[in-house]
């Protein structure tokens, strides 16, 4: 699935949580990733981030063995910006969110600097 939004920042959530240790065993295990301690956050129109949510069952699931009921849902893309293609990303979708327009990603690498991206930009990605 294609998808396209704009680079938005946070508020470092995205951070408190990939620094949790179940968090970083469970991207360890799943996908052999120890992520870079942040999330990049593009801003979508809310269909596009159903339509993502729609297809979780095609996902791997990630969840806090204290709270499984919670889950999230990881995804490889490939993200484009500037003439510059990181395909070493991963979409990270929560099952529950206070924001219907976020889609975060997450890559071993911070992916603003790997993109050259700053608020505002706009980037293209496609799910694998």
């Amino acid at each position: 699935m294609k998808f396209q939004g704009r680079v938005a920042s946070g508020v470092g959530q995205g951070a408190q949580f990939l620094a949790l240790d179940w968090v970083q065993r469970e991207l360890l295990r799943l996908i052999g990733l120890a992520p870079f301690p942040g999330t990049l956050n593009l801003r979508v129109a809310p269909e596009m981030r159903d339509a993502l949510l729609a297809q979780r069952e095609q996902f791997l699931r990630i969840a806090d063995p204290a709270s499984p009921d919670c889950p999230g849902y990881l995804k490889k893309v490939t993200l484009r910006a500037h003439g510059r293609i990181c395909d070493s990303a991963w979409l990270i979708l929560p099952e529950k969110t206070l924001h219907a327009d976020i889609l975060e990603f997450i890559a071993a690498s911070p992916l603003r600097a790997t993109l050259a991206l700053n608020d505002g930009d706009r980037v293209e990605g496609e799910t694998e």
